[in-house]
């Protein structure tokens, strides 16, 4: 084995002489040992590093997942939202217009329904006061005595008739003519254009219609 005789000074004072032997196999074999524990190190420390650098790596790959899904979470929220509140506006338009259909449909019903309703009525009122005249004719004296009574005072008086009520009813119409008072001129008038069952009185300034036809418009003018 190869020894290097290495001198050392000696120190002032002192009476004996040292010498150390250096075993360079020795000092190599150590200098290996620490290159390999230092490598070892340093592959430790990369293996660290790059551990840590994964580690990094899929924190931040979590967290940008985690925020990007948290972000998607949001625009979802809000695109629903949105397509609620849209479709609750569309809905409630819908419903909207709907009711306002609706309405209109029903308004128009009702306008029906009372047209038809109020012809209906006029027509059995008008049936129900021919039948009531036919059986008692007397009706459309009871008519005309009372028309006379809204003219008192007044001195020229034409009661007009359908032909045929005259006719039916001259007797009665005698009677009236001659209890009106020596002061009013009455007379009566046959005319077809009165139509059957009704009156009109006429004096100078005044003329009262109570033909059936005029009456049956008054009637449906109270109804409407």
């Amino acid at each position: 084995m190869a020894s290097v005789f290495k001198s050392r000074s000696i120190p002032a004072g002192s009476n004996t002489a040292q010498a150390e032997v250096f075993n360079w196999e020795d000092v190599t074999t150590r200098a290996r040992e620490y290159l390999d524990t230092v490598r070892q190190q340093a592959q430790q420390l990369i293996r660290e590093s790059q551990s840590e650098c994964d580690r990094i790596r899929s924190q931040a790959q979590q967290e940008g997942l985690k925020s990007g899904q948290n972000q998607v979470e949001k625009m979802a929220h809000q695109l629903a939202n949105q397509l609620a509140s849209e479709k609750a506006q569309q809905s409630t338009q819908s419903v909207d217009r709907f009711c306002k259909e609706l309405e209109a449909a029903t308004e128009q019903w009702l306008r029906q329904w009372q047209h038809e309703t109020i012809a209906l009525s006029i027509a059995i009122a008008e049936k129900l006061l021919i039948r009531q005249i036919e059986s008692d004719p007397t009706i459309l004296l009871d008519w005309i005595q009372d028309s006379i009574r809204l003219v008192a005072g007044q001195r020229n008086i034409t009661i007009k008739l359908h032909p045929e009520d005259a006719q039916q009813l001259s007797d009665g119409l005698s009677y009236l003519i001659n209890s009106s008072g020596p002061n009013a001129q009455v007379q009566v008038s046959e005319d077809v254009e009165v139509g059957r069952f009704g009156i009109i009185l006429q004096t100078d300034d005044t003329q009262i219609d109570r033909t059936l036809r005029t009456q049956l418009r008054r009637l449906m003018e109270e109804l409407q």
